[in-house]
């Protein structure tokens, strides 16, 4: 029993719940009388106290770590973080206020310190802003720390991935350093944090800024001037100095030891044509001019690849430009929205490799539109046609260095690649099309 009575936990999570976006989406909007407190456990008596709360609501298992302090001392220990308050409550007869102990640096050292069973502690911490129904922390600029506050039964997805790629030695990610489970369930995740590596989606955007800022040098006719009279967009997608191709052709080579990492540390299954083909639904015709299951009638059984498990939400903002080369950054593994790029995920975790292909394909595409709605619409015709060359040069640059890996022609069919990957990214399309329809 914690100092603080689990009844008045039980009232003030309720209504700290009840007040978060994530938890709203992942409830189903259930009212706070509907929130049950299943446990409370004390992890620190003396002040600031901190408590771990599992609650359960709608059918899911929920965890918050609650703090409490004396109420003269709230203020400066979350550092104006107001939103991050229970309530008020007594506790040893004295004042306290209860609050989510993430916002307090001294408790969240203290997590880490747990979560990794005091083999990394750390002086500072800051909070990672995020959607997502987990909380990120980063600490010394060292560690990463990921707090599930949806639980799910079980090792989670991302734990399981990571956990294999580890044994078999693949290190172009960010490595894990710890996993907190208690009672068969998944706390907590804590990996490397490489405060210089840029994300892949803003690398993307640098380079697109660089080459669609050329627009304004263009009429809509495609003309400018005398001494540029015929506007080839391949050719200033090709000389931009922002050129992004080198770097696509080396996040397909990860691309390419990450599935060969996959088909080591999990079990895998080889495909045959006729499976192949059939994963492709309504967009079979989707691939270069040529139908993929004309292509696929010349692939002999047992050439059609492997079925893998995969990254299943493989996009640019999944992987990091780090000073070695591509790193992995996470997995898509948030209950709330499934994942930024939804729409891509697929619901199985297992597959062609093409899947994971067709993700990072389309997202290279999507980043390409999100660019060109910031142009002035004087610009559009030219920024346009500039955005689908750079669109096609870096999708095409990052299946050559995937293709190009040594042993990858064991996991798909390379002389269909690009019809195949095609044909997905036709799906990914009219998915993500289909959902603005509705927005």
């Amino acid at each position: 029993m914690s100092p603080v009575g689990q009844a008045t936990l039980e009232a003030l999570a309720r209504a700290y719940l009840d007040r978060q976006p994530w938890f709203q989406v992942t409830s189903g909007g259930a009212p706070p009388s509907e929130i049950s407190l299943v446990s409370a456990e004390l992890l620190r008596e003396e002040p600031p106290s901190l408590s771990r709360l599992v609650l359960s609501c709608a059918g899911r298992s929920f965890s918050l770590f609650a703090g409490w302090r004396p109420a003269t001392d709230v203020a400066e220990a979350l550092h104006e973080r107001e939103s991050a308050i229970f309530g008020s409550a007594v506790s040893n007869d004295k004042s306290v206020f209860v609050y989510d102990a993430l916002a307090d640096d001294i408790l969240a050292v203290e997590l880490l310190a747990r979560a990794t069973k005091q083999k990394v502690r750390a002086s500072r911490v800051r909070e990672v802003t995020t959607l997502a129904s987990h909380a990120s922390l980063v600490y010394d600029e060292r560690y990463f720390m990921k707090c599930y506050r949806v639980l799910e039964p079980g090792t989670r997805p991302e734990i399981e991935l990571l956990e294999g790629l580890d044994s078999v030695g693949f290190n172009a990610m960010l490595s894990p350093i710890a996993f907190w489970q208690e009672d068969g369930v998944d706390l907590a995740l804590v990996r490397e944090f490489l405060p210089s590596a840029l994300e892949g989606r803003l690398l993307a955007m640098t380079s697109l800024r660089d080459l669609l800022a050329r627009a304004s040098g263009y009429d809509t006719r495609g003309t400018v001037g005398v001494q540029e009279p015929e506007f080839d967009p391949d050719r200033v997608a090709g000389s931009a100095g922002g050129d992004l191709a080198s770097e696509m052709r080396r996040l397909g080579a990860m691309a390419a030891r990450l599935h060969l990492a996959l088909d080591e540390a999990f079990e895998s299954r080889r495909l045959e044509p006729d499976e192949l083909a059939a994963s492709l639904g309504p967009f079979g015709e989707a691939g270069g001019g040529v139908p993929v299951p004309d292509a696929l009638a010349g692939i002999r059984p047992g050439e059609a690849g492997a079925e893998i498990r995969l990254h299943g939400d493989f996009h640019l903002r999944r992987v990091m430009r780090s000073e070695t080369g591509w790193v992995l950054a996470g997995f898509g593994d948030d209950p709330l929205y499934g994942s930024p790029m939804a729409f891509t995920s697929i619901p199985a975790q297992r597959g062609s490799p093409a899947e994971d292909l067709a993700d990072m394909s389309f997202s290279i595409a999507l980043v390409a539109q999100d660019a060109l709605g910031q142009r002035a619409p004087a610009e559009v015709d030219a920024a346009s046609r500039l955005a689908e060359a750079w669109t096609r040069r870096n999708q095409e640059a990052f299946l050559q260095g995937y293709a190009q890996a040594p042993g990858i022609g064991a996991l798909v069919p390379l002389g269909v690649l690009r019809q195949l990957v095609g044909a997905l990214v036709a799906e990914r399309v009219a998915d993500y099309e289909a959902t603005l329809s509705f927005v």
